[in-house]
């Protein structure tokens, strides 16, 4: 296997013991950032491939129900939407995390996040593959995708933090998404949008 599938692997066999790997690497900002911006633009992509593959994917009742979901019919704001995301959430995890007690560096939340959306990219790759060839399972395999990322997420925040354990990574997980989603909501009301809208 190649250095990136191995790597890949030991990431599902041993998150903790392969973040402090990445972590070790000790890459600088500018590569980081450049990583960022890549994945997201990867992840735009593989996004919204389906909507290009099977036009009518997405109808007029759930485009009006989740009118977000109209991001999917536009990859570059889609892409600002994604890479805006991830630097925001890289900064909120770190800061609040340093805040209840985590060690660390900014660069090791950074690069373990990058990581993980460079194998949801390669995930969104299976889904489209399943979609094509086995509809039914597409859906069964991207639920079971969402799960493993919300574990590797634990982890990769644990180990990025120096916490004792996933208890703290989960707590910090849900006040920094609690946090970010009323804050995005106080905004997009003072700018006239509505709940529904979100």
């Amino acid at each position: 296997m190649t250095p990136v599938i191995d790597l890949a692997v030991d990431t599902l066999r041993d998150p903790q013991g392969t973040a402090q790997r990445i972590i070790g690497w000790q890459l600088d900002r500018a590569t980081l950032y450049t990583a960022l911006f890549a994945v997201a633009a990867i992840n735009a992509i593989f996004a919204a491939t389906p909507l290009i593959l099977f036009p009518g994917a997405l109808d007029d009742a759930t485009r009006q129900a989740l009118p977000i979901l109209s991001l999917l019919e536009r990859p570059l704001i889609l892409f600002f939407f994604i890479a805006g995301g991830l630097v925001v959430m890289v900064q909120a995890l770190f800061w609040a995390g340093r805040a209840m007690g985590g060690h660390g560096e900014m660069a090791d939340m950074l690069v373990l996040l990058v990581w993980l959306q460079a194998l949801r990219a390669t995930a969104q790759i299976a889904v489209i593959v399943l979609n094509l060839a086995v509809p039914t399972l597409a859906g069964l395999f991207a639920l079971c995708v969402v799960v493993v990322t919300f574990w590797l997420l634990l982890h990769f925040i644990s180990a990025a933090l120096r916490f004792g354990s996933l208890f703290q990574a989960f707590g910090l997980l849900v006040a920094v998404v609690a946090g970010l989603f009323l804050g995005m909501m106080l905004i997009l009301t003072l700018m006239g949008v509505s709940a529904g809208g979100l």
